[in-house]
């Protein structure tokens, strides 16, 4: 991309993140069926969320994939497991056969317990998985690869990211950490989703670059009088459901059971160049190159032999 035609943050009062309509946020609208471009038409490029009730629920991962099956799977794999709180991540690393029995044994937390918010619970979360056993993308199929831009297609396994943990595991409210659009596959149980525009950021007590301290299941207003200005919506996603989530949307998750699921972040032409203006708005200059190498991806069309090998680092990065 020509260096002369790059969006600074001086742009940004006219980015799209900023000027979604909070109308379009007060309900996520669910279907059945959609097309390819119906979903890039009417709610990628349109920036609104959707849920597909069902979307993926004919593939073998629905009817295989449970912490049963990845105790056997994928027995040799080592993955980082993450503890979040409402202050930091830790990191620890464990088989992911040993983390696939804890999650059989562990206790449920209830909301409400002291210990509920940011969910103090060890967490398989955001892993390359699929990248990793790349196998197990065969169980995902048909994939609905057009819905993603075109350089992420032939090898869309690659930019997933995993997750598997026990009932009451919990991420606290953020954002993607690129400000991409963000595909959510959810294969075995359910989770509870709250969602807000990108616009409302600044009444959710924001920490860093994209997590925010207000709990939406339980908002002391007290510390967060701005919280009440925000319209959330709740929803619950289903095994075999799929949630589109636009750029920037903050989301806190709640597994209301056992859960499995995977997500991809993906850029379009316009969503990279709305990241990149806001460049300079504290966005961590790792998180700058990772659009940057997005950018020569979906803009400029550089080869993926080229740009994954260098935007892969992004997928275990912690932030």
């Amino acid at each position: 991309m020509d260096k002369n035609t790059m969006i600074t943050s001086r742009d940004a009062p006219n980015n799209r993140l900023l000027m979604l309509k909070e109308s379009d946020w007060s309900s996520v609208p669910s279907v059945t069926e959609i097309s390819d471009r119906e979903f890039a038409d009417v709610y990628r490029d349109s920036m609104k969320p959707v849920l597909i009730r069902g979307g993926c629920s004919s593939w073998i991962a629905c009817q295989r994939w449970s912490p049963q099956h990845f105790e056997t799977v994928a027995e040799s794999v080592t993955v980082p497991i993450k503890t979040l709180s409402n202050s930091e991540i830790k990191v620890s690393t464990w088989q992911l056969a040993e983390y696939a029995r804890f999650v059989m044994e562990a206790q449920p937390r209830k909301v409400g317990d002291s210990t509920s918010f940011a969910a103090a619970i060890p967490y398989c979360h955001d892993i390359p998985l699929l990248g990793l056993v790349e196998s197990l993308a065969e169980d995902c199929q048909p994939f609905p690869e057009d819905f993603l831009s075109p350089s992420y297609r032939k090898h869309w396994w690659r930019y997933s990211q995993f997750f598997m943990g026990p009932k009451g595991t919990v991420t606290p409210l953020h954002f993607d950490t690129l400000l991409s659009h963000n595909l959510f596959f959810q294969i075995f149980g359910t989770k509870q989703f709250t969602m807000l525009p990108y616009s409302q950021t600044a009444h959710c007590g924001r920490r860093g670059w994209r997590w925010f301290d207000v709990d939406p299941e339980q908002p002391d207003y007290a510390r967060f009088p701005e919280y009440k200005r925000t319209t959330p919506t709740v929803i619950t996603v289903d095994a075999g459901d799929i949630l589109y989530m636009p750029p920037g949307a903050l989301h806190h998750v709640r597994s209301l059971s056992t859960s499995v699921s995977f997500a991809i972040d993906f850029h379009t032409k316009q969503s990279v160049l709305d990241a990149l203006a806001l460049s300079n708005d504290g966005m961590p200059s790792e998180v700058v190159y990772y659009n940057a190498i997005a950018a020569l991806s979906v803009i400029s069309e550089v080869s993926e032999s080229i740009t994954f090998p260098l935007y892969k680092k992004y997928l275990s990065y912690i932030s």
